[in-house]
């Protein structure tokens, strides 16, 4: 970890996890906040990576973060509607036609670079 890695950006926590290093050695790390979660690039310009260059409006203080409203809880996803006898009979009714169409290769659907 460098040096700029002492303290987190936005709410100056001085417990950093490493979660992940580049894979090309000594390029960059990704560092996160033990306390608001914030994750960074060791690579990324200052404003992103310094407390003393992160945008004051973007700042925490502990006080923020203890009271800081509930985050709502994420819905569990809908459950999928059930298909109209309409929709199966047409997806039923355009298989021939699939099934007539030639069949391409990748290389012909994605242009070359």
């Amino acid at each position: 970890m460098t040096d700029t890695a002492t303290c987190c950006p936005r709410c100056a926590h001085t417990v950093i996890e490493h979660l992940f290093t580049s894979p090309v050695p000594g390029v960059w790390d990704v560092l996160q906040c033990g306390r608001c979660l914030y994750c960074w690039r060791t690579g990324e310009p200052d404003r992103r990576t310094r407390r003393d260059a992160y945008p004051d409006s973007f700042k925490l203080t502990a006080d923020d973060i203890d009271n800081a409203p509930e985050v709502p809880v994420v819905p569990p996803l809908a459950v999928p509607a059930v298909r109209s006898v309409e929709a199966v009979g047409a997806v039923e009714a355009a298989q021939p036609v699939l099934r007539s169409m030639p069949a391409q290769r990748a290389s012909e659907t994605v242009p070359p670079v």
